[in-house]
């Protein structure tokens, strides 16, 4: 059996080690669950679903990675978050997340900016939905690790975040590996069992966490360690990134719920776009609210 309820999330956030380096370029995307397909005149390319077929090579997924402008004023959201973090002030966390949003121009530009992490989402969302409709060897088996339907469930997402994301890729890349952990690392903590016992709700809440840890993440590695490590304690940090998050996943699974869709209802192909406009429209909302506050 499942748990009795969703495991929720982590409250004390994990400082990711690779902030404050710079960007990089996307990798190919992950399969979500449906056969490979070629393009019309018969080569591999992204299918409809946006995937990238076997043997492809991450430059055909995705196009380049958008720079920030030069004149983003990303200083008003590291000083925002800088200060949020020196004095737990979490209105101030949610304003410097909600300028780094509109510096990046807006929720779809920042969320073009991640196509790793979208990638890696729509690979959990297609997992999800095929463990519903086909069980969990068979949701398994598109990533080669059927055999492992009824170990452990942690053990079964670190696998999938090696498939998914393998260590050793670039900036972009690390940042989605990184949430995937994150979130295997707060389902650990849940006491969630076998995989093969998780229940739909299980599957809806790790994916927010991904989404919610990759967003999270990308905005850390913008703004710069300095501006969350700013606490001269390590408890300041981990508060100030608990706020963080809280608000980040907060916007997330508003906008996740507003859809009034579970992942198992999904089409195969309606995968791709419900992921990047859920990348697009939280990321919107963490600009408005990050106003507000």
């Amino acid at each position: 059996m499942g748990t009795s309820g969703t495991f929720g999330g982590s409250k004390n956030g994990l400082v990711p080690s690779w902030v404050d380096e710079p960007a990089s370029p996307p990798a190919a995307a992950p399969d979500n669950g449906e056969p490979d397909s070629t393009n019309g005149d018969g080569t591999g390319g992204p299918d409809q679903n946006g995937e990238a077929p076997a043997g492809t090579t991450p430059a055909q997924s995705y196009q380049p990675i958008p720079a920030v402008p030069e004149s983003s004023g990303l200083g008003g959201a590291r000083g925002n978050i800088t200060r949020g973090a020196r004095t737990s002030d979490e209105r101030a966390l949610r304003r410097g997340a909600g300028r780094y949003v509109s510096a990046s121009g807006g929720g779809r530009a920042a969320a073009s900016r991640m196509p790793n992490s979208r990638a890696v989402a729509g690979g959990v969302a297609g997992l999800a939905r095929n463990f519903v409709n086909q069980g969990p060897a068979e949701a398994l088996r598109r990533f080669n690790l059927e055999g492992m339907a009824g170990a452990p469930a942690e053990d079964v997402f670190v696998a999938l975040t090696d498939m998914l994301c393998p260590a050793g890729g670039t900036i972009d890349e690390a940042i989605a590996r990184d949430a995937m952990l994150e979130t295997v690392a707060d389902l650990a903590a849940a006491g969630v069992g076998n995989f093969d016992e998780l229940s739909a709700d299980d599957l809806r809440e790790f994916f927010i966490g991904v989404v919610s840890r990759s967003i999270e993440g990308k905005i850390l590695n913008e703004v710069g360690t300095n501006a969350i490590a700013a606490p001269s304690d390590i408890g300041g940090v981990e508060r100030a990134q608990a706020m963080l998050h809280d608000f980040i996943e907060g916007c997330v699974r508003d906008e996740f719920d507003a859809r009034g869709t579970a992942l198992s209802d999904l089409e195969a192909a309606a995968i791709d776009s419900f992921v990047d406009d859920l990348y697009g429209a939280a990321l919107d909302l963490v600009e408005a609210l990050g106003d507000d506050g």
